[in-house]
């Protein structure tokens, strides 16, 4: 079988969490003897990008544009591409629709987001709040219909997302969705949990909106001076990365290291506890990973597929949605605790598990290989 995953930018797996989680697959498809390539609709990361299977549309300033379609077409012909992925659904409506009704190419839309993210980002009282809300559930509603319309299914990270994402559609117009969760990109790892180093870790871009870590910030200095030999790490960067440095700054800087970009598996593996602190998340792939490392995580309530991955109190803590005095609590709780904190990360390394990436690549071949739908 040959596949083609379609995103917006390169796939460069240091970078971000689709772009880790289609690697993951890749490797997956290739093992089981598929072709797999890359198309992106922007060059971003192209320097990071694989050689062999990353391509790159030739218009990288207007998605939808017949110069792209012409090099879409002759891109599956030439390949003889047997299914589409489309990895950018929740942002874009896909455009080569018809060219893939022609070629008899069946698409699978993959929304790597909670359907109805806009109501956490726009989360606040207030007529403007409500009007903004309303404008973006229009134009979620657009896009979805839209990709829904030229996909073979879509695939959401978790069956508690449907329920948002049908609202989007009339009643009497579903259409098809199922759920698949990502893969963890680690497993089988050898962790010592009694290495473990006084840690927390946070590993994430830095984004207010959306990734919060100045929340995590404020909940350490609430508790920082307990825990004199106790770091905060935080690994990533982003465009928010100097304003969450100036707020450390701001609040004291004592044990707060930066790392900036970097591989996080050695991160995992010395940490203790790992911190999310999102407004949103789609799956939340980075708890799956640090719990395959026996790291506990402590995460905000504001995700349905969290409680696919955590268990509150059995193999780490979920606080109610953005209460920082809380959040402080429960790190508290597990930085004094050695003993509840190692029957957690055991708790931990058993259930991620579950998420392992062959059973998961499983699941899109059976997806792809099934009829497609009329």
């Amino acid at each position: 079988m040959n596949i083609l995953f379609l995103h917006s930018i390169a796939i460069a797996p240091d970078k971000g969490g689709i772009e880790r989680v289609t690697r993951t697959l890749t490797d997956c498809f290739l093992v089981r003897e598929h072709t797999v390539y890359f198309l992106a609709a922007k060059p971003t990361w192209k320097k990071l990008a694989d050689e062999v299977r990353q391509f790159f549309l030739p218009n990288e300033e207007k998605f939808d544009c017949p110069e792209n379609a012409e090099f879409f077409e002759k891109f599956l012909r030439e390949r003889e591409i047997n299914v589409v992925i489309f990895q950018w659904a929740d942002g874009k409506r896909f455009p080569f629709g018809e060219i893939c009704r022609k070629l008899d190419v069946p698409v699978v839309s993959a929304i790597h987001t909670d359907p109805c993210f806009y109501e956490q980002r726009l989360r606040g009282n207030g007529i403007l709040k409500s009007v903004k809300r309303w404008l973006r559930f229009r134009r979620q509603a657009r896009i979805y219909k839209a990709n829904a319309a030229c996909s073979k299914t879509t695939v959401l990270l978790s069956e508690r997302f449907v329920p948002g994402f049908l609202k989007h559609f009339p009643t009497s117009s579903k259409p098809s969705v199922c759920a698949i969760p990502n893969p963890s990109t680690y497993e089988n790892e050898s962790v010592d949990l009694s290495a473990k180093k006084k840690e927390l870790l946070f590993v994430g871009r830095m984004e207010m909106a959306v990734k919060q870590p100045h929340l995590l910030l404020r909940a350490w200095a609430k508790i920082r001076d307990r825990f004199p030999d106790w770091t905060l790490r935080m690994v990533g960067g982003g465009f928010d990365f100097d304003s969450v440095k100036a707020l450390s700054a701001e609040l004291g800087t004592e044990r707060v290291v930066f790392e900036g970009f970097q591989q996080p598996a050695e991160f995992y593996r010395r940490a203790s506890v790992f911190c999310m602190t999102s407004a949103y998340e789609g799956f939340g792939m980075v708890l799956v990973e640090a719990m395959s490392f026996g790291c506990v995580p402590v995460a905000f309530d504001s995700f349905e597929a969290l409680h696919d991955i955590v268990s509150d109190g059995e193999n780490g803590f979920i606080v109610p949605a953005f209460d920082v005095d809380k959040y402080a609590d429960a790190l508290a709780k597990l930085m004094t605790d050695n003993t509840l904190r190692g029957c957690l990360a055991s708790r931990a390394l058993l259930d991620a598990s579950s998420f392992s990436k062959s059973e998961i690549a499983t699941r899109w071949l059976h997806l792809f290989e099934s009829p497609a739908n009329p």
